[in-house]
């Protein structure tokens, strides 16, 4: 039954992404409100952020490295179980080159400009874009013939997920699969919407608490408000205890003390298992993709868990303590970030729902790919492991 079901998936996958011609030139808006024309269909495509690789593969399946012509090393450097994991499955992506970042500094035009397979269109961060715009870097690519595209993942991910997707997959001549990606992604966050919509007076404004980067460094607590991943608590009906002390703002810095001060019901905090340039594992709880190392996993959440002010929060004596997967921060794949979000803020209400196997469902009927880890974990129950 259960090959059943993946033969099904994959042949709805298929069967959705048949090839109908695409109509050139094609006027699109991204997600920063650009109007951008794509004169003839775009076969060269670099990623400002490795991390949103599972974008192409959504757009492209087992294609998708052959139209990677450069993109940054951030994949490998802060999300190392995934990297892994798509070298086995592409390892021409080794031999894709490296680009700079453009916030820092770090990206060099001409080197860009004259790449032997030059990009025919640039995909960029909505972050980026305004920099981008202000140094002439957009407009220098254009008149080469190298459209940009702002997507966003990380910023809105709520309003501008499913948009990021389709505008990328109409400029590239593939809106089916981006149809294809809203349909499923839309009925999901309506399947969220209709339980919250019911919740009963007790589960309305349990008040969150996010922890960016948790085992980074060794300070604590940088934090979301209103962006990233803080964007999922109001639509759980939550309180992020961020909005107020942050002002508005996506992102900043809580003392220990003022997070105790605020005694959060739920604490999450939002890790992965960084590596340095050399490869050396430094820091944070090393789960994603599998193969897993559990032990590891185990120690890594232990040292998180014993700082001894995190001991006086409501969340940790209710062992209401969760990690989830940080490079879904910025992945079209934040869907299963957001179920994770939801079980946790309301267990009960969520109990049936299982966000991991959304995740491996996905992957089957997007990127044609099996792809299974650990992706989210009460910290408690980790702990026992």
């Amino acid at each position: 039954m259960k090959n059943a079901f993946k033969l099904l998936c994959l042949s709805s996958a298929l069967l959705s992404f048949s090839s109908i011609a695409a109509q050139f030139p094609v006027t699109v808006t991204d997600v920063s409100g650009r109007q951008v024309t794509i004169e003839s269909q775009p076969e060269n495509i670099a990623l400002s952020t490795g991390r949103v690789f599972p974008l192409l593969e959504i757009i492209y399946q087992q294609e998708a490295a052959d139209h990677l012509v450069a993109w940054r090393d951030d994949m490998r450097l802060s999300a190392p179980s995934m990297y892994a994991n798509y070298i086995k499955d592409f390892p021409q992506l080794k031999d894709v080159p490296h680009i700079g970042k453009i916030k820092s500094g770090e990206f060099d035009t001409e080197r860009f400009i004259n790449m032997k397979n030059r990009p025919d269109l640039f995909v960029v961060d909505i972050s980026n874009i305004k920099l981008a715009e202000e140094k002439g870097l957009i407009a220098k690519l254009d008149k080469l013939g190298i459209k940009v595209i702002a997507i966003d993942f990380r910023e809105d991910p709520v309003k501008n997920t499913v948009r990021s997707v389709t505008t990328l997959a109409k400029a590239l001549g593939k809106e089916e699969q981006g149809k294809a990606f809203a349909d499923y992604y839309q009925q999901h966050v309506k399947n969220l919407t209709d339980v919250v919509a019911t919740l009963p007076v007790s589960e309305l404004n349990k008040r969150v608490f996010i922890e960016r980067a948790a085992g980074y460094d060794g300070s604590c607590c940088q934090t979301f408000a209103t962006g990233n991943m803080g964007a999922y608590i109001p639509y759980l009906k939550a309180t992020n205890i961020a909005d107020k002390p942050l002002k508005g703002a996506i992102t900043g810095q809580m003392s220990p003390e003022s997070v105790i001060s605020a005694q959060p019901d739920v604490y999450i905090m939002q890790t992965t298992g960084w590596i340095d340039k050399k490869g050396n594992v430094t820091s944070g709880v090393p789960f994603g993709y599998a193969p897993l190392n559990q032990a590891a996993i185990s120690k890594a959440t232990s040292k998180l868990m014993d700082r001894s002010w995190l001991k006086a929060i409501n969340a940790y004596q209710n062992k209401n303590v969760y990690s989830i997967y940080m490079p879904f921060y910025n992945s079209p794949y934040n869907l299963v970030a957001m179920e994770y979000f939801a079980k946790w803020v309301h267990p009960e209400q969520f109990k049936d729902l299982n966000p991991d196997k959304t995740f491996e469902e996905m992957n089957l009927k997007f990127a044609n790919r099996k792809a299974t880890g650990v992706f989210g974990q009460n910290n408690f129950e980790a702990m026992k492991k």
